[in-house]
């Protein structure tokens, strides 16, 4: 069992506080992190546990020391940086919530960083710790299907419009100096980014290495950043992956992403099942019903405890974060979708959001881009605008180009 602390009890910090409650002979949650003006569910949560809750995360270490062996940092992107060095300085191990960080140049700092120091810093993109993702990788890697041709990766997660006033930094760009970049491939999900990535390499544990990237970023919200994009990466190998995505879709489509190889075809949905059609027209199917989070603790904790290698770390992501990078070069500043193009309509939900926005036809766009393996302006959507093809050979810094100002 290892003792762990957690910076942050709202949000996404919430759901792994609750998890990690279902994992006691795993993990002992010493202490969290809680600004009581926000009164959030977890501090609550937490103090009628009898977890300790500071108010801030400088208290918190400074309580903690010689108590807590890890402390897991959820926090907003553009604070990753600066919480992990601080906790390592401070002489903990961390777990980093994905993305690692907003910027190529912050990622090479940071893994600098931590080799100097002699950590290990596994990164909690959770879907690259399942069952079936592992299998996959592991089959991919043998050579059993052939070499990998191309991916193509599509969804739809609609987000209310409250999803942008929850906090200060979410649909931006940066803040107060910060990158953040946030949207589909940066935040909810780049888990179906690295998962593409992943699946496009056949090098045991490591994403594809992307010579290019050419974007299309767009958002229908009244937002900085983007929450609708169509990318096409191509890699140092020559494959190709196809990227389409919106927060601002009609219904929900859970991610669909299918790897063509040389000697079958690999559909992959929702991030727990799997088809591999072969090309003798053998079918298999397998699934994967295990809760993610949980699972991608237990398999943190399990690797923290017998020291050995992580699945996901720093430098696995460096291609995730040049690809983030590159598709901002690519596009500029994300293209605002014309209101004629938009549907605004009151429609509650669970958590009692009440207003949606809707980009008319997207489902179809979406689908017509993926089965056909185009950008959205390649398919004809009224509204989109072509970008040009960026280089990331040798790319070191973001931003390169006038476009972006902080």
């Amino acid at each position: 069992m290892i003792k762990l602390a957690m910076v942050g009890a709202g949000g996404y910090a919430y759901e792994l506080i609750k998890r990690i409650c279902d994992l006691p002979d795993k993990i002992e949650l010493v202490a969290v992190t809680s600004n009581p003006k926000r009164k959030s569910s977890g501090r609550s949560f937490c103090q009628s546990k009898g977890i300790p809750v500071y108010d801030d995360t400088d208290q918190m270490i400074k309580n903690v020391k010689g108590i807590a062996d890890v402390v897991f940092i959820p926090v907003p992107i553009h604070k990753h940086f600066s919480f992990a060095t601080k906790c390592i300085d401070a002489g903990f191990d961390i777990f980093l919530e994905k993305p690692p960080v907003a910027t190529i140049q912050d990622l090479d700092e940071l893994t600098k960083y931590v080799s100097k120091r002699g950590k290990r810093v596994p990164v909690a993109f959770q879907y690259l710790y399942s069952t079936i993702m592992q299998e996959l990788k592991k089959r991919i890697v043998e050579g059993r299907y052939g070499q990998v041709k191309r991916v193509r990766g599509m969804a739809g997660w609609p987000r209310f419009d409250t999803y942008y006033t929850r906090s200060e930094w979410a649909g931006k760009l940066h803040i107060n100096g910060e990158w953040i970049l946030d949207g589909t491939i940066n935040n909810p999900l780049a888990h179906m980014l690295s998962d593409e990535l992943y699946l496009a390499s056949m090098k045991a544990g490591a994403m594809a290495e992307p010579v290019s990237v050419q974007a299309e970023l767009y958002h229908g919200h009244d937002i900085e950043s983007e929450d609708t994009s169509s990318l096409r990466v191509i890699t140092d190998k020559g494959v190709e992956i196809l990227f389409n995505a919106s927060l601002c879709s009609d219904t929900r489509m859970d991610p669909s992403v299918i790897v063509e190889c040389e000697k079958a075809r690999i559909d992959y949905v929702g991030f727990c099942k799997a088809t591999i059609t072969l090309e003798t027209g053998e079918v298999e199917h397998i699934a994967d019903d295990n809760e993610k989070r949980i699972n991608m603790l237990t398999k943190l904790v399990d690797h923290y405890e017998n020291g050995s290698s992580y699945p996901v770390t720093l430098e696995t992501c460096r291609p995730f974060t040049l690809v983030v990078n590159g598709a901002f070069e690519s596009c500029g500043y994300p293209h605002s979708i014309g209101k004629e193009y938009l549907v605004c309509r009151e429609q509650s939900d669970p958590k009692g959001d009440t207003i949606k926005t809707v980009i008319k036809d997207i489902d179809n766009v979406l689908r017509a881009a993926h089965e056909n393996g185009k950008l959205f302006s390649e398919v004809g959507a009224a509204w989109a605008k072509k970008s040009g093809k960026f280089d990331l050979r040798g790319y070191k810094k973001f931003p390169t180009t006038a476009h972006f100002k902080v």
